[in-house]
């Protein structure tokens, strides 16, 4: 009667673990390098949904954002307090708040919106309160970091997210040890 309850309560566990494993894998990570107006930067690891926009990453950032959507998705207006209010977007004409995607060693500008794009796990999305030049290219760029560099700065570094199988496996080698204790005291 006892090795059906053992056999059960492992099965249970790992279960448990693998489904554990699963909802761990429905999220990403994604880089922020913020900008501020007065050249000070804000790096930060988020962790997100895997359908999560950048919109979302910053909302889910240690930072304030205040977004303004006027029917073509969200505007980045202020980061921190720093630029429009939410309820005057556009307030300065000469800067805003520019966005850019880390393309290997260079930031590229944004050719959509924040609402628009959903980053990669282990991307890195780069703001600037910038001016613009004739061809209104943004003229103020974030320093260019990328992911590793984010990780091994942050104190501490954020959590892994672990791979399903490697939790499997934990968890059936725990269910493992469990059954041979359990098999060894009823010896």
């Amino acid at each position: 009667m006892r090795k059906p309850r053992v056999l059960f309560i492992s099965l249970l566990l790992m279960l448990l673990i693998a489904a554990t494993a699963l909802a761990a894998s429905d999220n990403k990570q994604v880089a922020l390098v913020i900008t501020y107006p007065d050249g000070s930067t804000h790096t930060e690891i988020v962790t997100v949904p895997v359908d999560a926009t950048t919109a979302d990453v910053l909302t889910a950032a240690d930072v304030t954002v205040g977004l303004f959507d006027g029917g073509f998705g969200p505007a980045v207006c202020n980061i921190n307090g720093q630029g429009c209010p939410s309820d005057d977007c556009f307030c300065n004409p000469s800067a805003y708040w520019a966005y850019f995607h880390l393309a290997g060693t260079r930031w590229e500008s944004s050719m959509v919106g924040v609402g628009s794009y959903t980053p990669a796990d282990r991307s890195v999305e780069g703001f600037a309160w910038s001016g613009f030049d004739a061809n209104y290219n943004p003229t103020v760029q974030p320093p260019v970091m990328t992911f590793d560099e984010i990780l091994a700065s942050q104190t501490p570094p954020p959590a892994e997210i672990p791979e399903p199988v490697t939790l499997i496996l934990l968890g059936s080698g725990l269910a493992g040890l469990a059954g041979y204790a359990r098999r060894r005291r009823s010896a």
